[in-house]
């Protein structure tokens, strides 16, 4: 599974389904797998859990992930593959706000003054978006510190991380801002820490506190003009 404009794959690791039903089969284990990290966390995946979570034979999750880790790496393959959509979103939306404008306009005060008022409307939004699915968000935080635990789970969600990074990069680079790949580290963070922030009731979904934080964030890293050439900057690449 390629991560949209990321350039970076992830591997189903476990057995593969031939047969239509045993493909169903196999989509329900992994559905009842991430059903299960939303309620008892990573600890909670064993194949007799699993089964019953699925609701499928134990047989069955043995046959398909004979191995613990290939599940939990599957997993997360799976949960990646079905929310890239909410990624997409907004990098297509702040793509299309860059490349409506005019060019000249586009490096001019009054159209970055436009730029960054859209950036921050479609920021806000994504992560009032995000932190609606919450369970999805628990799942996200869940195989992120598994990574740290888990070899075979590390480079997954490295790739995925990176694969995101690079959108955001490349948007930066459009931009021709100085250093695209700083400026992507700090925005993807930023959003990060403020949806781990509402989830744990530290910062309301609708706090002014929010909507300032997001605001100076994209001030800051946008000039008001393109001052300089940009840096040119090595991504991590992935073996």
């Amino acid at each position: 599974m390629t991560l949209d404009n990321g350039k970076s794959e992830l591997v189903y690791q476990g057995r593969r389904a031939q047969r239509a039903d045993s493909r169903q089969r196999r989509k329900a284990i992994l559905e009842g797998t991430l059903r299960l990290i939303v309620k008892e966390g990573i600890r909670g995946i064993r194949h007799r859990a699993v089964a019953k979570e699925a609701e499928v034979p134990l047989a069955a999750t043995t046959y398909y992930f004979k191995d613990l880790n290939d599940l939990i790496s599957d997993a997360f393959t799976y949960f990646v593959e079905k929310n890239v959509d909410e990624t997409r979103a907004l990098q297509e939306e702040s793509f299309t706000a860059v490349r409506q404008l005019p060019k000249e306009q586009l490096h001019s005060p009054e159209g970055r003054r436009q730029l960054t008022q859209q950036l921050t409307r479609f920021v806000l939004a994504h992560i009032r978006t995000q932190v609606t699915s919450r369970d999805n968000r628990i799942i996200e935080l869940a195989f992120k510190n598994e990574a740290l635990r888990n070899p075979q789970l590390t480079r997954a969600v490295r790739m995925a991380s990176q694969s995101i990074e690079n959108l955001i990069v490349e948007f930066f680079e459009l931009l021709q801002l100085t250093d695209p790949l700083a400026t992507a580290q700090i925005v993807y963070g930023t959003i990060l820490n403020l949806e781990f922030q509402i989830l744990n009731g530290a910062i309301a979904i609708d706090s002014p506190l929010l909507e300032r934080t997001v605001s100076l964030m994209v001030k800051r890293l946008i000039p008001a003009q393109t001052v300089a050439p940009v840096v040119q900057t090595a991504r991590p690449q992935f073996a």
